[in-house]
């Protein structure tokens, strides 16, 4: 019997992405909407179960969704459907998105941590397929890691391993979401080098502020501005670190870079590399292997729907 589609979501701290996945790993249909600001956990969970079902009745030409998969960004505990923490959704905490999202769709609902996702994805279809084992950095709004061995998630005791945005560089540097000082999200996800860039330019009224993007900061720097560039060789400098501990701490075969914030390409990307390469082991450094995804918007989306086809 031929299998059901399912409804995969992507929820980042700026967009959700919705899309139906056949078994194939193939995007049927896509959307994709800005994320809502919920002022409490209830209307959250009943704006993401309304998303659902309005990108369903707009597919109702092709089969019914088996299921719904949602990649959330932030710590999560997948057996459960539990999210920790979201700290780029209004810093919200202990919300039970499994639970509340089946009995408002009446389908199963999958839940899982989006970097996680979008690994799986690659990890599948993408830049790491059929790597023995492949670690990805997701650089966005926040900063999101997974590893993935044999196709299949190292998610930890308590569901978080990962986590490699919330460890820490510089532990005086800035202030995170999570509470601490100095995490690797603080420093090279877009939010991070958009405050950097308005710190060096010192813009003081938040609209100018606002009109900023880490796409910008990076053309800015490819065209050679001064001050993009020192903000994008911060950046690299601290994707470096965090490269050379996962790669000391996990030894993974294969490392991902991918996220809104990859796509500004070898100008991050190779002192990245470079950096991580002078704090490896010196007879392991050449062993470094690193690549940008391929997926795209795509990775996180068909990762989670294979963790609907592949249970």
């Amino acid at each position: 019997m031929k299998k059901r589609p399912v409804v995969s979501m992507d929820l980042g701290g700026t967009n959700i992405r919705l899309g139906l996945v056949d078994a194939r790993g193939k995007v049927l249909r896509r959307r994709r909407v800005p994320m809502f600001s919920a002022g409490s956990k209830h209307a959250l969970l009943k704006a993401l179960g309304d998303a659902i079902a309005s990108f369903i009745d707009a597919n109702g030409d092709l089969p019914s969704p088996a299921a719904a998969c949602i990649g959330f960004a932030g710590p999560t505990k997948a057996s459960e459907g539990y999210v920790y923490f979201a700290p780029n959704i209004r810093r919200m905490s202990d919300i039970d998105v499994g639970s509340y999202l089946e009995d408002f769709l009446g389908m199963r609902v999958l839940v899982e941590n989006d970097a996680n996702c979008a690994a799986l994805g690659e990890y599948w279809h993408g830049a790491g397929k059929d790597a023995s084992s492949l670690f990805l950095f997701t650089l966005g709004t926040g900063v999101g890691g997974s590893l993935v061995i044999a196709g299949d998630l190292w998610q930890g005791h308590d569901g978080i391993a990962g986590e490699v945005g919330h460890t820490v560089i510089d532990f005086k540097g800035p202030k995170c979401a999570c509470g601490q000082r100095g995490c690797l999200e603080t420093l090279v996800s877009a939010t991070a080098m958009i405050k950097d860039y308005g710190k060096r330019k010192r813009l003081k009224t938040r609209s100018r502020a606002q009109a900023i993007t880490a796409k910008m900061i990076a053309d800015k720097a490819k065209q050679g501005d001064r001050v993009a560039m020192a903000v994008v060789e911060s950046a690299a400098e601290a994707l470096g670190v965090g490269i050379a501990n996962v790669f000391h701490l996990y030894n993974p075969e294969l490392i991902l870079v991918g996220g809104g914030v990859s796509r500004a390409g070898s100008i991050l990307l190779a002192p990245a590399v470079s950096r991580a390469r002078e704090a490896i082991f010196p007879q392991l450094s050449r062993r470094l292997k690193v690549r940008r995804t391929r997926l795209g918007d795509d990775a996180a989306l068909i990762g989670a729907a294979y963790l609907a086809h592949h249970p």
